[in-house]
């Protein structure tokens, strides 16, 4: 599945978004705030949802390379949309839950991707 894909079907709304935009690849998921354990556990590619706004958050997602971030029900500041944008981050938006949104990804990843060995 392709970010483009997954914004539409979760009908996320875009914040910044990077070169490779909506055509990048999600291998996975991730869900977590806790940024020293999102550092250890999420992987390149993956959806990480949290509730985090701050920017330290682009700085984590340059360093694990994730597919986007997908910040749930609190709103981003405008500086770490900027930074997001300017470091080549996908920042994604909703109103939605963390629970239902990485309930809906599950779904989609696992029924859009057969034989995976990562879900």
């Amino acid at each position: 599945m392709r970010v483009d894909e997954l914004v539409s079907k979760l009908g996320l709304e875009v914040k910044a978004i990077s070169k490779a935009g909506g055509a990048r690849e999600v291998g996975g998921g991730f869900v977590g705030d806790v940024l020293s354990h999102v550092m250890a556990k999420a992987r390149p590619q993956d959806v990480w949802v949290t509730v985090q706004t701050h920017e330290n958050v682009v700085a984590v997602a340059v360093l694990l390379d994730v597919a986007c971030v997908v910040v749930c029900q609190r709103e981003l500041p405008p500086e770490t949309c900027a930074r997001a944008q300017s470091e080549g981050v996908t920042l994604l938006w909703t109103e939605l839950g963390a629970f239902e949104v990485a309930g809906k990804l599950y779904n989609l990843l696992v029924h859009g991707t057969k034989g995976s060995d990562r879900l």
